[in-house]
């Protein structure tokens, strides 16, 4: 039988799978974050469009079918300065807390009564709010205010409309203070695509609040002049 000579194992060299440099792939990526976050900012859900921190939502800027806010809060839930019309009305955090503050406010002026009637509706629901309601009454799914979480309608007990009464009159002068705005003025439905609503508040904070109250104007004239 032959001798076996012992051979010390042959070591073969790993080739190292070739990519792209870190020194290249980090910054590469940064970019691709960068345009993903504007792109997804500007460019929005759908045609949904951001301007700054302010979402635009109307005819011309809506909502996909699966939007949702996030930071959904049951109104029932927290605590409240303000009735409630039923137990299952949200806001997000944001306009809900704002809105806690304005109402307190509005206790502490000794402004009571205020009843909110609804809040966040997601696309579903207010399809079939528009198919229960008369023509220019309601906004179609996906162009509605209330998909965003942001804004709510609100009431108090009278004979009268809204607009008639104590807590219009408290709102109207200081809803801005808190962030908020009535978003369909009379007169200015050629603007806005709705009808007046008294009833109707959207959260876009303070700065821009103060500014539209301020000038009189809607949020379409505060976005297109560019704030």
């Amino acid at each position: 039988m032959a001798e076996r000579r012992n051979r010390a194992p042959v070591r073969r060299r790993r080739k190292r799978a070739r990519g792209i440099p870190v020194k290249i792939a980090i910054p590469v990526l940064i970019v691709l974050m960068v345009v993903s976050f504007f792109a997804g900012r500007y460019a929005g859900i759908e045609s949904t469009k951001y301007h700054g921190k302010i979402l635009l939502v109307n005819s011309e800027n809506r909502l996909s079918a699966d939007y949702v806010p996030e930071g959904l809060v049951n109104l029932y839930n927290q605590r409240h300065s303000f009735r409630l019309a039923s137990s299952d009305i949200y806001l997000t955090r944001a306009a809900y807390e704002a809105a806690q503050q304005m109402f307190a406010a509005a206790e502490a002026a000794n402004v009571n009564g205020f009843i909110i009637t609804s809040g966040y509706r997601d696309y579903a629901r207010q399809a079939e709010v528009y198919a229960e309601s008369e023509a220019g009454k309601a906004q179609e799914p996906g162009a509605s205010e209330h998909q965003t979480g942001l804004a709510f309608d609100v009431t108090a007990e009278n004979n009268g409309g809204f607009e008639t009464t104590p807590q219009y009159a408290w709102l109207c002068q200081h809803a801005h203070e808190y962030g908020f705005i009535q978003r369909y003025p009379a007169n200015k439905a050629d603007e806005t695509g709705i009808s007046y609503e008294p009833w109707h508040y959207r959260y876009v904070g303070v700065k821009a609040a103060t500014a539209i109250h301020g000038r009189g104007i809607t949020l379409e004239a505060y976005i297109k002049g560019g704030h």
